[in-house]
């Protein structure tokens, strides 16, 4: 892998100088450092003759954007649009052969299988019976299943008093309730 990087001014497109037989995997799009305040910058890809934006910069905001984009130069070009110099950095790969003739049934043919962990599955063990004409034994080895317990409404709060009242009705209410003393 070799680290490929480029400056470009507002409107101008990245030279790219193609290698044979790699990729250039775009990484990242960031402003100059020395961008104009409040100062915007677009990242284009033109393909076929259309372009499509891949980045929205402004300085002050978002001043940079991770890519993880596999781009064959020699049928594309990044360019800018905007008021501030934008670096592109990256590195080129080695062309696959989905990048160079765009076949994923290829790859996925001659790919060695992937060896992913199986889910464990746990089975419940039913115990073996003995056959035999007493079902009684059956029926000592069965044992019922107990529900889960339901959740109990929770009583309503009280609306909140002020102390002073609370305590006049607490006092209030125990001598209410208290029978009055027994004399002997």
């Amino acid at each position: 892998m070799a680290f490929w990087g480029a400056k470009l001014a507002p409107g101008a497109a990245a030279q790219v100088t193609p290698r044979s037989g790699e990729v250039l995997h775009l990484s990242q799009a960031c402003m100059d450092p020395a961008a104009p305040r409040g100062s915007t910058a677009k990242i284009l890809v033109e393909h076929g003759g259309e372009q499509y934006a891949i980045a929205s910069l402004k300085e002050g905001g978002q001043e940079f954007c991770s890519f993880d984009l596999f781009l064959d130069p020699r049928t594309v070009r990044l360019l800018t649009i905007g008021r501030a110099n934008v670096h592109l950095t990256g590195y080129f790969e080695p062309e696959s052969d989905e990048v160079a003739d765009g076949s994923e049934e290829e790859e996925k043919k001659t790919a060695a299988p992937e060896h992913k962990r199986q889910p464990q599955v746990v089975a419940a063990v039913k115990p073996e019976i003995e056959e035999d004409d007493d079902d009684s034994s059956l029926e000592e080895d069965v044992q019922p299943v107990a529900k889960p317990p339901q959740a109990k409404a929770q009583p309503k709060a009280s609306p909140a008093r002020p102390a002073e009242k609370q305590e006049e009705e607490d006092s209030e209410s125990d001598e209410e309730e208290a029978p009055p003393p027994k004399r002997p």
